[in-house]
């Protein structure tokens, strides 16, 4: 089939919608039903077969009315829908604002999740596959086709798709819901930014996917929060990422809105709605700010104790220590002794200094003579009579 189709089967072509590395997707016509259909080509036979995409009904999904062949070719006829690629609005770098690129991004997990739920995979998952419309409403497109892209690809298709693949895809390991979810970050990014996350040339490309990290230049803007979700989703270990793409979009959403918790029976919705209205908008001018997270108060605390604790240490450390003075011991008491010819007592003298006592040099003790006691008193003599 060439690039100018103008029937199908019995389904008149009007023009294309969709040309991605995977498969062709055209606005047609049924003459028999007399009613406007869509015509999904794929490139190889293993794109488009009916056990992976009949019985999948989801808004976000083209929903498939018959599997059909023509010519030994394969295709299936989808439901009409007016849209363009999501590609023409991320043409020359353009950024969209946060509350619309989530508006998307809310869509496309809840898509993905589905599929995911009912055993399909994308796993090629870029702008061009997805088809957008006035009121924002989206198609995604080559749901559950394989990774393996078709033999009639273009450099340019093929390229388009590379910078959106998984690092399990390009290491040909096995995929899951995770895979879809990198792609979805990605996509995520490009939207946000107006930038890929890895550009270059296809095997630049897809070195950087499968062994580098994430540059932070193109979201340094964002804040820490948004950082932090952007790289565990673009994590290159599917385990590391978040369990399914709601909660990768919902995490990404409180980051970049900081957007309230639920309202619960303490907090009815009237009450809740300003709060909601006031965390959207624009932050206050520093000073004015009156809500402090449960981690900023922990974090001022610490930091009070430990300045405080310093502030004590360096105090003792400056301040002059006081010694206790020696005791003196007081002075004896002067008494007056009055003398005889003088009017008024006498001055005492001022006390001598206190000197310091030299002993005596040791001498030999030397024992002193006990003299006998004798009676030196004259006795009466007496008469002896003979």
């Amino acid at each position: 089939m060439g690039d100018t189709i103008t029937q199908i089967g019995r389904y008149e072509i009007s023009r294309q919608l969709v040309d991605t590395a995977l498969a062709s997707v055209y606005d047609a016509f049924d003459p028999v039903e007399r009613k406007p259909v869509a015509i999904r080509v794929p490139r190889t036979t293993h794109h488009g077969t009916k056990e992976i995409t009949l019985g999948l009904k989801h808004p976000g999904l083209m929903t498939v009315l018959s599997y059909e062949q023509s010519q030994g070719e394969s295709f299936l006829v989808l439901e009409p829908f007016q849209g363009t690629p999501l590609a023409s609005r991320l043409a020359d770098g353009r950024k969209m604002e946060p509350v619309e690129v989530l508006g998307l991004l809310r869509q496309l997990a809840s898509v993905l999740d589905y599929a995911h739920s009912h055993g399909s995979l994308h796993g090629s998952l870029h702008p061009e596959s997805i088809l957008l419309n006035d009121r924002n409403e989206i198609k995604v497109l080559d749901l559950g086709a394989p990774a393996t892209v078709g033999c009639n690809a273009s450099p340019e298709q093929l390229l388009r798709a590379v910078h959106y693949l998984s690092p399990e895809c390009i290491r040909d390991q096995p995929m899951d819901g995770r895979s879809d979810e990198f792609s979805l970050a990605v996509l995520a990014h490009s939207m946000l930014t107006g930038e890929l996350p890895f550009a270059g040339k296809p095997l630049g490309v897809m070195f950087r996917i499968a062994y580098q990290g994430l540059e932070r230049d193109a979201i340094r803007e964002f804040p820490l929060a948004a950082q932090t979700v952007l790289d565990r989703a673009l994590s290159k270990r599917p385990m590391e990422r978040y369990t399914t793409c709601g909660e990768m979009v919902e995490a990404l959403s409180n980051a970049l809105l900081r957007t309230p918790a639920a309202a619960t029976r303490m907090v009815d919705a009237a009450a809740a709605a300003p709060r909601s209205a006031a965390l959207v908008s624009p932050p206050p001018p520093s000073g004015v700010s009156r809500h402090f997270s449960r981690e900023a108060l922990k974090y001022f605390g610490v930091t009070f104790v430990v300045c405080a604790l310093a502030l004590a240490g360096m105090l003792y450390i400056l301040l002059p220590k006081q010694h206790p003075k020696p005791t003196v011991p007081a002075p004896a008491p002067v008494v007056s002794v009055p003398v005889p010819g003088l009017t008024g007592p006498k001055p005492s003298p001022p006390p001598p200094k206190p000197q310091a006592k030299t002993p005596p040099p040791s001498r030999p003790a030397v024992k002193k003579k006990v003299e006998p006691d004798v009676d030196v008193t004259p006795k009466e003599p007496r008469i002896i009579h003979q």
